[in-house]
């Protein structure tokens, strides 16, 4: 995996030399947006938490499919300069059980700490390497795909081989039968084995 340099907003999370660590993590970061759980507009049952990793790219993706995640964003919070944030159905799961499932560990269990989203091009970062990169609108807000934060979540995951073969068939319905067929080719190859 290769490291590229990290944004400006994302270095100020971590200390420089004869900085206090403590100072450095509890920084709000420049640009960073209060996202409170009560304003998802349309999803009543809409919760938000946030959690850390090496490889926001990687955790996104295997984030995505896990049952009741609805949507997934990348960027960063105070300490945390890899952070996925995702909105999920807290009638389906809670973030408790999303951590358990996944193996990251929850910085932000109420979806109340401020964040960064990171630049357009690490969002839904697998899929955007894919021919379905023209499907995606709202890059910006973590990306949809049809109008759907949710199947560019899932189509995101499985672009770097999460899911299973089930899954995958039911969301290739909506997908054109080139894209569907490039979709499963790339899913095989990479595939993760559960």
């Amino acid at each position: 995996f290769f490291r590229r340099k990290m944004p400006f907003k994302l270095r100020t999370l971590i200390p420089k030399s004869g900085q206090k660590k403590s100072e450095a993590r509890d920084k709000i970061p420049e640009g960073a947006e209060h996202f409170f759980v009560a304003h998802v507009p349309g999803a009543p049952h809409a919760k938000v938490c946030q959690f850390e990793m090496d490889s926001y790219f990687e955790g996104e993706a295997a984030l995505g499919l896990l049952e009741g995640v609805l949507a997934t964003q990348v960027g960063s919070t105070i300490g945390s300069p890899q952070t996925v944030r995702v909105i999920y159905d807290r009638n389906s799961t809670c973030a408790k059980q999303l951590s358990e499932q996944s193996g990251y560990e929850v910085v932000d269990e109420d979806g109340t700490r401020p964040f960064v989203i990171a630049p357009d091009a690490d969002q839904k970062y697998y899929l955007q390497q894919t021919p379905l990169a023209k499907l995606i609108t709202q890059i910006a807000k973590g990306g949809k795909v049809g109008d759907s934060a949710l199947y560019a979540t899932r189509l995101n995951a499985y672009s770097n081989g999460f899911g299973s073969e089930e899954q995958l068939q039911q969301d290739c319905a909506y997908l054109s039968e080139e894209h569907c067929k490039f979709l499963i080719d790339l899913w095989k190859g990479k595939q993760h084995k559960e």
